[in-house]
């Protein structure tokens, strides 16, 4: 091994130089100016999936799908994951896995994404490099997949765990690699999802597999709902999961994020740690899973529950004529939903604080309503989703006012309402945002007014939903 030292964080580390220069020309490879930013679909997208399947070659990778290691998905093929295979040595446990995943996509032309994620596919390559040179020492067999189309919504990785052919139901721990190109700017290396794994912080802090000063912070899972990496797809299939992430302190999705600014003795120590770390699940027989995954990672339950809020406006309609006057309304409650895979039944429980406005003045009420819809949801896989949903509902008045007036239920208006249920909704888990519109079908009061019409209340709602 040819090396040098370097001081970070106050220790003298010792750097693996030839290690150093080929992460950096992957790095300068992936995120030049010729790949115009490797996005999905794209002639450029491809030559880089040529390249890593280039390497992948050359240090003694196998294919894992048939004699290639491009797994083409989409229409017209439009998409492309390179995927390859070091065999381990066990007779037993040579048949489960581990995978090193990196996404090589990014956003186009003008963003080189140099950190995201030249970094993580880099190191996946290295890492598969130093693994085949020890591949004596494995027993569980390494996959290394480099992932497309990551930056549009997960789709390489969901492709892979829910519509390939792959061995799926034996990956016993995934680990995705991204963004680990400024470790001396965010001074650690984080490391998300020991949770997911039984004894995952001892294991993962363990001295004989963190090289000398080496900063390593530990998260049982990932919490934030504004990101996420190829670790989703593979959590929703039950499947211990770990995010090797250097933080955001980084130029990432910007024009900046440039191969000159990575951090390649920071690279460098990563990759050591993570060779030692698939070693070591590679030869550990009483490595399992803890059976605990993220909220945002869960798969869709049989039933599911929430609890909602709502803000919008209420327009009174007089035989389908709209007032143009609206009122501010708003709204909480608790939604439960039993899932038949893209179909669902949606029942729910609100308390919702109606206001029309009236000639005579503004009508207040407090209500008890129980909508019930049916969904059409897109599949869970998705990083991003959505629903569209249709139904009933039924309302009861609890109280009301007119102006300073108490309503008159037994003259004048009807405590019950009927009616329409219909709107969307955009799923980032564990939360939905999305439109609820609520028509009326029965009358608001017991007769009809001065222009012999009926009035009836139409309401327009924004709606927040967190899931449990």
């Amino acid at each position: 091994m040819t090396a040098s030292f370097i001081t970070l964080a106050g220790q003298t580390q010792q750097i693996d130089t030839l290690a150093k220069e080929r992460l950096k020309q992957h790095v300068c490879t992936l995120a030049s100016d010729t790949l115009q930013g490797r996005q999905a679909g794209t002639i450029y997208a491809r030559k880089a999936a040529d390249y890593i399947a280039k390497q992948f070659e050359e240090i003694g990778i196998e294919p894992y799908f048939g004699n290639s290691y491009l797994q083409y998905f989409k229409r017209n093929d439009k998409y492309q994951n390179v995927v390859g295979v070091i065999r381990g040595s066990d007779p037993v446990l040579k048949n489960e896995f581990i995978v090193v995943g990196a996404h090589y996509d990014h956003n186009g032309k003008n963003y080189n994404g140099a950190d995201d994620n030249a970094s993580g596919t880099a190191a996946m390559i290295e890492i598969g490099r130093a693994l085949k040179h020890n591949q004596s020492n494995l027993k569980r067999s390494v996959m290394f997949i480099a992932f497309d189309a990551e930056e549009i919504g997960l789709i390489g990785s969901s492709h892979f765990a829910f519509k390939s052919e792959a061995e799926i139901e034996n990956i016993k721990l995934m680990i995705s690699l991204d963004m680990i190109g400024h470790y001396k700017a965010n001074g650690k290396l984080q490391l998300l999802g020991s949770g997911t794994i039984k004894n995952g912080n001892e294991m993962l802090l363990s001295p004989h597999i963190v090289p000398l000063g080496l900063h390593i912070v530990i998260k049982d899972f990932e919490y934030s709902p504004f990101y996420g990496t190829d670790t989703q797809p593979f959590a929703q299939k039950r499947i211990p999961t770990i995010w090797a992430f250097t933080g955001l302190k980084s130029p990432f999705h910007t024009p900046k994020d440039k191969a000159h600014l990575i951090d390649y003795d920071g690279m460098t120590l990563i990759t050591e740690y993570l060779v030692n770390l698939v070693e070591t699940v590679s030869r550990d027989t009483d490595f399992e899973p803890s059976g605990k995954l993220s909220k945002k990672h869960k798969p869709r339950e049989r039933v599911e529950y929430g609890v909602s809020a709502n803000i919008g406006s209420t327009m009174p309609h007089e035989n389908d004529k709209d007032n143009k006057t609206v009122a501010m309304s708003f709204g909480a409650g608790f939604m439960s939903q039993v899932n038949f895979g893209c179909f669902a039944v949606r029942p729910e429980l609100h308390y919702d604080h109606i206001r029309a406005r009236h000639p005579s003045g503004t009508i207040a009420t407090d209500n008890l309503t129980v909508p019930l819809s049916l969904v059409l949801q897109t599949p869970e896989y998705l990083f991003f989703g959505g629903d569209i949903f249709f139904g009933g509902y039924y309302s009861y008045r609890l109280s009301g006012k007119q102006g300073k007036q108490k309503i008159d239920f037994e003259n004048t208006f009807n405590r019950g309402e009927a009616g329409l249920t219909f709107g969307l909704s955009i799923n980032y888990k564990p939360f939905k945002a999305g439109v609820n519109c609520r028509v009326a079908l029965t009358d608001f009061t017991k007769s009809t007014n001065v222009y012999d019409a009926h009035i009836r209340n139409k309401t327009l709602y924004i709606t927040l939903t967190y899931m449990f």
